[in-house]
């Protein structure tokens, strides 16, 4: 399950998972495009990109550094199972 975490006004989604069995958390940046979506995932704690579908490396490095900046608050929501947001 995914859980919502941010939408910014350039329409950027930012979703986490709850913490896996392995201790880790997928966190999905997905954005609308005429096309569909772009889609990104990574694993926290290892920033690993799971995959990345659509977006250019220069939004790529925006991504990065918006998880980088969120990773201490996503890793406690995740931890306390999903927090719903109002």
């Amino acid at each position: 399950m995914l859980y919502p975490y941010a939408e910014f006004p350039n329409h950027l989604i930012i979703t986490y998972s709850e913490v896996k069995p392995d201790k880790t958390i997928h966190v999905n940046f997905e954005q609308p495009t005429d096309w569909g979506f772009k889609e990104a995932r990574y694993s926290l704690p290892s920033h690993k990109v799971l995959f990345n579908d659509g977006f250019t490396p220069s939004e790529t490095k925006l991504n990065e550094e918006i998880l980088a900046k969120n990773e201490k608050l996503i890793v406690e929501f995740a931890e306390e199972g999903g927090v719903e947001l109002a």
